[in-house]
């Protein structure tokens, strides 16, 4: 009796370890198995029709502009309807208002100062079948507003007032490149914190803006700070009694 105890004490040990030994293969086949059916199942799942289908495209920076810029605002300021008025737009950069302008009718000269800007707009005006007639590319050296003496009725100038260093210089240039009464738009950041726009280090103060226009040869200067949110509109221009009043337009 006691040696079979023994026996039987001894064996159970025995036995675990056969039994064990006999299981790993069959636990490592169950294990491989669920590894194997892990794999699969994210393989089917990662990518769905509806999860393409429902992801966001993304935004036409142009129309995520639109929201904050409001760009017929600055168009109705230049008296909205501007066909058989030759327009430059002046630092057009990306194109923006370039194209805002062309679609208020106007006959457009967008100045650019880097090279890939300017090929820009001309693939964009190739898509979109625009003239030579409707759109002049100037790429031009900085400082330059790329304008032939008594070319454009009007210019427009949007967030660069501050940049330009030889102010005197430049806006000599540019009034040459336009004919009487000299008219100028620009639309530049007021002179606090926005949701858009550069630090307070570059921005001015209307008045500021206006005394340092009033002294590049230009008479009358006016603003308007309320028609786009936290932008605002300087016009100046020559005496142009014949040419109507700017009462109404918000202008002061």
């Amino acid at each position: 009796m006691i040696h079979l105890k023994l026996l039987g004490t001894r064996a159970s040990p025995t036995f675990t370890t056969l039994q064990n030994a006999m299981a790993r293969p069959y636990l490592a086949f169950l294990a491989l198995a669920l590894i194997a059916c892990n794999n699969d199942g994210p393989a089917t799942t990662t990518v769905t029709t509806n999860d393409t289908k429902t992801a966001p495209a993304p935004m036409d920076p142009w129309k995520e502009r639109d929201q904050w810029q409001h760009p017929e605002g600055m168009i109705g300021m230049m008296g909205g309807d501007l066909r058989n008025r030759v327009v430059a737009d002046l630092f057009a950069e990306d194109g923006y208002f370039t194209f805002k302008l062309l679609d208020a009718g106007a006959d457009v000269i967008a100045v650019v100062n880097e090279p890939d800007q300017a090929q820009r707009l001309e693939e964009l005006k190739k898509a979109k079948g625009i003239t030579d007639d409707r759109l002049r590319i100037r790429l031009v050296p900085v400082g330059d507003p790329g304008l032939m003496p008594e070319e454009a009725d009007m210019a427009l100038m949007v967030h660069r007032f501050t940049t330009i260093a030889d102010k005197k210089s430049y806006f000599s240039l540019m009034r040459r490149g336009l004919r009487y009464p000299y008219l100028l738009f620009l639309l530049e950041w007021p002179k606090k914190q926005t949701d858009h726009g550069p630090p307070l280090a570059m921005r001015a103060a209307p008045e500021e803006i206006m005394e340092t226009i009033g002294n590049l040869n230009y008479t009358d200067v006016s603003f308007n700070a309320a028609t786009i949110p936290d932008q605002v509109i300087y016009v100046a221009h020559d005496p142009m009694d014949d040419m109507g009043s700017p009462e109404g337009t918000g202008l002061q």
